[in-house]
């Protein structure tokens, strides 16, 4: 059996599109399909059926690529060299990753979708953030919870204490966070599903939250990693008068890497120090 053929059919399998798959082995989409069709037939049973815009996998594709991708994975790295892999999270999850030999943390950009076709690529191999994921081909597993809160600057003419009001929520300047969709793990959605706010400033990152208050009457949503540096920056964190639904840590990334002994070596180093700190 042509070995590039399977190397097609995983490709069509994970990605559920020949379109998509073609691209990313950079062949053309009537290559993909032929090499597709020529599959099934030395296979002897259909392996893809047509469901609205995607394709399904029927379960002899499923058995089939339980079988096949453990040698796929072993052939590849006897043929590449060692490299590290790509963990990707948002910024107030990098704040509590150790560094890590083996892996370079990178920060993850706002949009689920882009995330995910990513990760089914190669370009990232792991993925730390607070979006749920149905696709059978990811796995999703839960790390703790983190709590949220608002900040201010210490010396705030009317907020003295630590805990904040209704009343001062309402009548506060707010700085949030930019948006880029509707969103995937944005922390910021938080107290807009309870009250409006008074937008007075948008930023690009938790950092620059913190950043925006310090010198002005605002307040703004800050994460339990982030309190230590809000504290640093001559803020301090105040407790929400509602309660805010915490922010739930999850590791995803791709059922094909599940047996890959680096891999799991790093999953198993960000879990025990996540863990650890959010329980």
């Amino acid at each position: 059996m042509n070995l590039n053929f399977i190397k097609h059919f995983l490709a069509v399998y994970d990605f559920g599109s020949v379109t998509k798959a073609a691209d990313h082995l950079d062949i053309t989409q009537p290559s993909m399909s032929s090499a597709i069709k020529k599959f099934e037939e030395s296979y002897g049973q259909p392996l893809f059926l047509k469901v609205g815009r995607s394709l399904e996998p029927t379960d002899a594709a499923h058995s089939l690529a339980y079988q096949v991708r453990p040698i796929m994975e072993q052939l590849v790295m006897a043929l590449e060299s060692p490299r590290r892999l790509i963990v990707s999270a948002p910024e107030i999850v990098l704040q509590s990753l150790p560094d890590m030999d083996d892996a370079l943390l990178t920060e993850s950009p706002a949009v689920e979708y882009q995330m995910l076709d990513k990760i089914r690529s190669g370009e990232v191999d792991i993925l730390i953030d607070d979006i749920t994921v149905t696709d059978y081909t990811f796995v999703t597993e839960s790390l703790g919870k983190m709590d949220i809160a608002f900040a201010c600057r210490n010396d705030h003419p009317t907020i003295l204490g630590h805990s904040l009001s209704l009343e001062q929520f309402n009548q506060a300047e707010h700085v949030m966070l930019k948006l880029k969709n509707e969103n995937v793990g944005a922390f910021e959605t938080r107290p807009d599903e309870i009250f409006e706010r008074n937008i007075v400033r948008e930023v690009s990152g938790p950092s620059n939250l913190l950043l925006s208050v310090r010198n002005t009457d605002a307040i703004c949503i800050v994460a339990e990693s982030m309190f230590g540096l809000a504290q640093e920056l001559g803020l301090k964190v105040l407790e929400s008068p509602f309660p805010l639904q915490p922010y739930e840590i999850k590791l995803i990334y791709h059922r094909r890497n599940i047996t890959n002994k680096t891999h799991k070596y790093i999953r198993e180093q960000i879990k025990s120090r996540l863990s650890e700190l959010h329980q």
